[in-house]
């Protein structure tokens, strides 16, 4: 199961562009299927994605949803100047690590999952 702060720990690596840190989040062999299409795999391929992010902001639209090896979020990434992206991210879990982060576009948060 993944802790709560490996994900917001990964945020952070994602919102200050920390490729380090987000990688030592991943197994040795993890994987971000980013939503653009492209897959990044092995922790030196993360670490060189998540460095090359632009400036974003990220605003939370759901809580953390954990389940035993899956914990999944919902928001907004907001690059300066350009409308919001919704996105859903889903990190599967291995030995405490993040095995798999698959990040997509998506239409709507259900309407069950959104923050009151």
């Amino acid at each position: 199961m993944l802790s709560l702060s490996t994900i917001e720990r990964y945020f952070e690596a994602l919102r200050t562009r920390h490729g380090a840190l987000a990688a030592s989040l991943f197994t040795e062999d993890g994987a971000i299927d980013d939503f653009r299409g492209r897959h990044h795999a092995g922790r030196a391929a993360i670490e060189h994605f998540i460095g090359q992010v632009p400036a974003l902001e990220l605003e939370f639209l759901s809580d953390i949803i954990v389940q035993p090896l899956r914990v999944t979020v919902y928001g907004n990434i907001r690059y300066p100047g350009k409308d919001p992206v919704l996105i859903r991210w889903i990190f599967s879990a291995q030995d405490e690590q993040i095995a798999h982060l698959c990040n997509s576009r998506i239409e709507q948060v259900p309407p069950e999952r959104r923050r009151s």
